[in-house]
C-alpha cells in the first residue's frame, strides 16, 4: 500500500527546511489522487507508529514523522526526525555456522515416550464478519467466548491474507484487536491492518475452533482441552503449517 505514497516521500525528500506544512488538497495534489475518507475522519491515519505496507511507511523510513494535524483544518506538518531507514549502517555479514547433525541412528531409544504419534481433527466454523460502525470502531460478531483458536480472513489489496491466533479468552482478544492500544504491538498490528481493510469496503471474517476436536496420542483419542495452552498452540501452529501449502498470505509470518 506504501507505494501508493511514494510520490510524498519523494516530495518530503526534496525539501531542505526541517519542517512543512501542508493542507490535504496540496498532498492530493502531490499524490495525483484523493486521499482515502479515513485521512479525514481518522488522527490515527496520520500516526507515527509504523506498520509495514501502510501509508506512513513512506515517510517514516525517510527520516520524517507527522505532527500538528488539524482534520477539521485539513492541515498537517511533517517534521525531519533524522536518517533514513535504509541509511542505517549494515552489519557486517555473518559465516553461517556449520552445524554437524547428530546421528540419530546410533543413539539408544529415551526411556520415555521414544515414539510420539500425534493426529489432529478439527472442524473450523464460522463466526461472522468483522465490521466498522459509525464512530469508526471494530464490531467483531458476537458468540467468541471461551478459549479456543481463530482465524481472521482478511480480503483486501486484490490478495487474501489468514492471521492465526489462540487465546484463553476469545471475547478478550477481539476486544484487544477493537481498542488497539500503542501498548499492545501485536493487537495494535491487527487492529490497523483490519480497520484500513474494512475502510476501504473490503471484508475480514472470523473462524474459530472452540470445541468437538479430538486428539489421537499414540493411538489414544482423546477431547482436545482448548483450555490447555500447548493444546491450543498445537492447533495454532498446525493451522498457520497447513495454510502454508496454499497460495494464501500468512499475516503472523510478517510480524
Amino acid at each position: 500500500m506504501s507505494k501508493k505514497y511514494e510520490k510524498l516521500g519523494e516530495f518530503l525528500d526534496r525539501q531542505s527546511d526541517p519542517s512543512v506544512r501542508l493542507s490535504f488538497d496540496q498532498i492530493e495534489e502531490i499524490l495525483e489522487a484523493k486521499l482515502p475518507k479515513s485521512a479525514h475522519d481518522y488522527d490515527v491515519w496520520w500516526s507515527n507508529s509504523l506498520v509495514e505496507g501502510r501509508q506512513n511507511e513512506e515517510w517514516l523510513n525517510r527520516g520524517w514523522q507527522t505532527t500538528e494535524v488539524n482534520r477539521k483544518a485539513g492541515t498537517v506538518r511533517f517534521i525531519r526526525t533524522g536518517a533514513k531507514k535504509n541509511d542505517a549502517p549494515r552489519p557486517a555479514p555473518v559465516p553461517p555456522k556449520i552445524v554437524t547433525p547428530v546421528d540419530t541412528d546410533a543413539l539408544a531409544h529415551a526411556p520415555v515416550l521414544p515414539f510420539n504419534d500425534v493426529i489432529l481433527d478439527c472442524e473450523w466454523k464460522f463466526l461472522g464478519k468483522v465490521s466498522i460502525d459509525g464512530t469508526g470502531s471494530l464490531v467483531f460478531p458476537a458468540g467468541g467466548s471461551g478459549p479456543g483458536v481463530y482465524r481472521l480472513r482478511i480480503q483486501g489489496d486484490g490478495k487474501n491474507r489468514i492471521y492465526v491466533g489462540e487465546s484463553q479468552d476469545l471475547s478478550r482478544r477481539f476486544r484487544n484487536y477493537r481498542m488497539g492500544a500503542e501498548s499492545q504491538r501485536t493487537s495494535r498490528r491487527i487492529h490497523l491492518l483490519l480497520k484500513d481493510v474494512l475502510e476501504r469496503g473490503e471484508g475480514v471474517e472470523v473462524d474459530v475452533v472452540a470445541g468437538n476436536s479430538m486428539l489421537v496420542l499414540n493411538g489414544l483419542m482423546i477431547p482436545a482441552d482448548f483450555n490447555s495452552k500447548a493444546v491450543r498452540c498445537l492447533y495454532e501452529n498446525a493451522a498457520i503449517v497447513a495454510l502454508g501449502q496454499l497460495d494464501i498470505e500468512i499475516v503472523n509470518l510478517q510480524a
